[in-house]
């Protein structure tokens, strides 16, 4: 059997990973970063550092924030809301700090990313990808999965752009299942 991956990153977006590092978001909130060192291994696993990170309780709050700030403006563009402008600010303030280089190795053909703050670094790249993404034409395929008590943001990219869940493995499979046992039960009484 297959071990659970400790994180998802299935959103279409980096910047949609990191607020659902938060599960059943709208019933039993988990957040999956709350375990020791759990932030770290979050960016090492999203390709966003090499090596794990020690961080500081400051750097830990910090990803916290910018997921919750990410989640609030997401969540407000699927309710076609107005973006808070205390999350926009923030949002604006950490993508400032200069991302990563890329700088190719001549000897194994490589990119390396380079930063002299590899953490602001990392949470840069993650808030200029949200800002790309919340202000660009994608804005309207954000979705919130339909599962009631999941609500976890994805970037609907199908043809059709009706995409209801987060993944079909997890929350659409509830979902069918639940519908299919719902109609065995109406059935039973009609016979």
């Amino acid at each position: 059997m297959k071990a659970p991956q400790e994180f998802r990153f299935n959103s279409g977006r980096l910047s949609l990973d990191l607020p659902a590092t938060v599960r059943r978001r709208a019933s039993v909130p988990n957040d999956v970063l709350a375990p020791p060192g759990a932030p770290a291994r979050w960016l090492r696993d999203a390709a966003l550092v090499a090596d794990l990170p020690d961080l500081s309780l400051a750097q830990e709050t910090a990803l916290r924030r910018l997921r919750e700030t990410i989640w609030s403006l997401a969540d407000a563009v699927t309710r076609s809301a107005s973006l808070p402008t205390e999350a926009v600010e923030h949002l604006n303030a950490v993508a400032a700090f200069p991302p990563p280089l890329p700088q190719l190795d001549a000897a194994t053909a490589t990119i390396h990313r380079i930063a002299t703050d590899p953490f602001q670094a990392a949470l840069a790249t993650i808030a200029q990808d949200a800002i790309d993404l919340l202000g660009g034409p994608l804005r309207t395929r954000i979705k919130a999965c339909a599962q009631p008590d999941c609500r976890m943001l994805f970037l609907d990219i199908s043809p059709s752009a009706r995409r209801r869940w987060c993944s079909m493995d997890r929350c659409g499979s509830r979902a069918k299942g639940g519908a299919f046992r719902l109609r065995l039960k109406e059935s039973d009484h009609t016979c």
